[in-house]
């Protein structure tokens, strides 16, 4: 059966271990079993030898046309595709390549929303800065703006990771290797103050806790645990749509905004396209005001 392969490829990931969380392995299994059940109910498809290009391209369709999903979930869906099909590939239940001749959409030239200075602003607002938790939220909104990384790293991250005498942020990849990401001095600044004055305050029921923000038992601060905080501010903002994804992109254009060198922020964010992030710049518009909206704590 088809689901037979898809569980034992999704073991396999799990017993790597490094580099490969839970929510990832919970993302394919949710993708890699939503196209075996589509081969099987719409294409009568009962085993990966049966499974022809074709295939693929009508369950491409099938998302586009019939589930509406926006490219950004398309492709995300047929990257997990891909690497399961390359391991169908070297284990012999498969004799090429089934995505040859399939078209992904190009997600990257989509419109991606972002919030405006204004909501940006609003929201920011709403972190009261001198509560343990407000200070813990700030910290943590500052240290997405100076460094860019997404949810899953920042709430990765331990205290030893924050080095105050070099101003940064030291953590390990995904590949094992160290990544170093310099902080602003409001970054720091807010750094500061929540290890100084909340931290120890939220904390104080396990104070061994090696995470760098956490919530209100002591523990590590999970990401959807901030995210839940996010969006309660953003509803009280008046924003009623906000994803995760659309915040850090929000951030990382308000930087590039406030940068000389647009290219020395593609290094820091890692991205490969920098033009994505430029076009939305030119439609966000620029104002004097963006210099003044992270500058709290």
């Amino acid at each position: 059966m088809l689901q037979e392969a898809v569980d034992a490829y999704l073991a396999t990931l799990a017993e790597r271990g490094a580099g490969i969380n839970h929510h990832t392995v919970a993302a394919y299994r949710n993708d890699l079993s939503q196209f075996s059940s589509f081969l099987e109910q719409k294409r009568q498809r009962w085993h990966w030898s049966e499974v022809e290009s074709e295939d693929v391209q009508a369950y491409l369709e099938e998302m586009r046309q019939v589930r509406a999903y926006q490219p950004t979930t398309i492709s995300r869906k047929l990257a997990a595709l891909k690497t399961f099909l390359r391991h169908l590939k070297s284990q012999g239940l498969l004799e090429r390549n089934l995505l040859e001749t399939v078209q992904a959409p190009r997600a990257l030239r989509t419109t991606f929303p972002v919030l405006s200075a204004e909501q940006l602003a609003c929201l920011l607002e709403q972190i009261p800065p001198f509560t343990p938790t407000g200070m813990r939220d700030l910290a943590m909104v500052q240290v997405l703006y100076a460094t860019g990384m997404h949810l899953t790293e920042l709430v990765a991250l331990d205290v030893g990771c924050f080095d105050r005498l070099c101003g940064s942020l030291v953590y390990p990849r995904s590949d094992g290797r160290l990544r170093e990401c310099p902080l602003t001095s409001q970054a720091i600044m807010a750094l500061e103050q929540y290890l100084l004055r909340s931290r120890p305050y939220l904390a104080r029921r396990h104070p061994e806790e090696p995470g760098l923000f956490v919530n209100h038992h002591g523990r590590r601060l999970t990401r959807q645990g901030f995210w839940l905080v996010v969006r309660n501010y953003a509803l009280r903002a008046g924003i009623a749509e906000l994803t995760p994804c659309q915040l850090r992109q929000s951030l990382m254009l308000l930087a590039i905004k406030r940068s000389s060198e647009p290219q020395g922020i593609q290094a820091l964010l890692e991205y490969a396209h920098l033009s994505r992030g430029a076009g939305q710049s030119k439609r966000w518009g620029a104002s004097e005001s963006d210099d003044s909206l992270l500058k709290r704590g």
